[in-house]
């Protein structure tokens, strides 16, 4: 037995075997999930009227909600128009009336072909409103309004370019100990 080279064999087992289990590979991966708040084409706001559709929407738990909505405003021939639009939140009511304390308003603006993308933070009954009071003709709304949950799921684990050094490292040292243990000694005054 070589005892230099078994303990330099060791010595490159120990190191590499350590760097291996001390350096983590973080891999992040993104998570999207969607639902469905409201879909639909060619909702009809009459002329002169004020239309409120109440949605309830729920968020998903432990993520970053945001709804993300389009609006597209035309006449009954296809013909490009507007409506004043306003988005509410409703404080957990179950209609759009408002209750003892007032909406929060998220949008109100006239729209004609508009996108939005608003962040929420809690369950509960949004009021979509349309108003087509000072109009004398009917409106047709197509909208969709989606809730995106997002987050990122971390996995660590060692598979990283630092972990397959140190794998080889101690692979090797093994293979340099293995090999100084089956070596003759060599006595000098032999």
């Amino acid at each position: 037995m070589q005892f230099k080279l078994v303990a330099f064999g060791l010595s490159l087992l120990i190191i590499g075997l350590v760097a291996y289990a001390s350096i983590p590979a973080v891999h992040t991966t993104p998570v999207v999930n969607v639902q469905n708040v409201w879909v639909q084409n060619g909702f009809p706001v009459q002329a002169g009227s004020l239309v409120e559709q109440p949605k309830n929407i729920t968020i998903f738990s432990g993520m970053n909600n945001e709804l993300r909505g389009n609006l597209t405003i035309s006449e009954p021939k296809g013909v490009a128009s507007s409506v004043h639009f306003e988005l509410l939140g409703m404080n957990k009511s179950q209609s759009c009336s408002p209750s003892s304390r007032p909406p929060a308003v998220l949008i109100d603006q006239l729209v004609s072909n508009q996108s939005f993308s608003i962040p929420l933070n809690a369950t509960g009954t949004y009021c979509f409103v349309f108003d087509n009071q000072s109009s004398q003709t009917l409106k047709n709304v197509d909208v969709s309004a989606r809730v995106f949950g997002t987050t990122e799921q971390v996995l660590i684990a060692r598979d990283g370019s630092a972990n397959t050094v140190g794998l080889g490292l101690g692979a090797l040292g093994l293979v340099v100990a293995i090999y100084g243990y089956s070596r003759k000694t060599i006595i000098p005054w032999e």
